[in-house]
């Protein structure tokens, strides 16, 4: 069964406040978080106490590299759905992109439960988990510029409500792939990702010496993940996203759950993220 939905919003206009470039493959990453956003907090309105958490979550828009066209970027996208989720807690550590997300937010925004937090997210753990309520669903963000996060920052924060979902980008075609001999040094910023060191034995005593360096460590992430609990999300269930010219893969979009239904929704939203097919049809 497709849910019924009507938020279509992905685009803005130009506020006169900072608005950073992307590349024009973000329009794909951010429609995939649209309707995510939507199916999720749409299909739980009844049910929960829903909480949107992004983790990097920008200056609230940001302008297409070589376009005159504006998007909403993931905090106005989550804000804008037709079923608000309950409360949100947006964190983000360059100042001018605060300042923007704040006074755009503030704003257009004013009657939703925002919660604005200044800095790096993992200065602020304590003070995120503080803010989920306990009997709640959680739709957590995590879309880095890198490998550079550390997953037992996200298994705290999976402990913080009944459920977090995660929605994270995986750089791992853009940063790791590019940067192989480097991480397979001791102490590089991977195993803070995969969350251990055993995995660089693994890929040396991998079988098939072709094998894809971002698919190996998408595989070791998702392990990871499920050593607190998360269904297994095999690759089949990411989304690639590539550059629009070359067909470049850059990174990996890939849903985490502990829920079967949010494997169903996601599988919707994989389904029907097209320009020629829309869950809104």
């Amino acid at each position: 069964m497709i849910l019924p939905m009507k938020n279509e919003t992905l685009y803005g206009e130009d506020d006169g406040l900072p608005i950073p470039e992307v590349g024009p493959w973000t329009e794909d990453k951010f429609d995939l978080t649209r309707l995510y956003c939507q199916i999720f907090s749409s299909s739980m309105k009844n049910m929960w106490t829903r909480v949107y958490v992004d983790l990097y979550a920008g200056s609230g828009l940001c302008r297409i590299k070589g376009r005159n066209q504006i998007l909403l970027g993931s905090p106005l996208i989550a804000l804008s759905v037709d079923a608000p989720f309950n409360r949100y807690i947006f964190c983000e550590s360059n100042p001018e992109r605060f300042s923007a997300l704040k006074t755009r937010v503030e704003k257009n925004y004013a009657k939703h439960d925002t919660r604005l937090i200044a800095g790096k997210f993992e200065e602020h753990i304590d003070e995120i988990c503080s803010m989920i309520p306990n009997k709640s669903i959680a739709l957590c963000l995590v879309d880095p510029f890198d490998c550079d996060f550390d997953v037992d920052d996200l298994k705290r924060i999976s402990k913080c409500a009944s459920g977090v979902d995660f929605l994270c980008l995986l750089a791992l075609q853009m940063d790791a792939k590019r940067n192989v001999p480097h991480y397979l040094l001791p102490d590089s910023k991977i195993d803070r990702m995969i969350g251990n060191t055993k995995w660089r034995e693994r890929w040396n005593l991998r079988t098939d010496i072709h094998e894809d360096f971002a698919k190996f460590l998408a595989r070791e992430f998702a392990q990871s993940m499920s050593e607190v609990g998360y269904l297994e999300t095999p690759l089949h269930q990411m989304r690639e996203v590539k550059t629009h010219d070359k067909k470049v893969p850059l990174y990996y979009l890939a849903m985490f759950s502990k829920n079967e239904t949010a494997f169903k929704l996601w599988a919707q939203v994989l389904k029907y993220s097209t320009k020629q097919s829309s869950l809104f049809q």
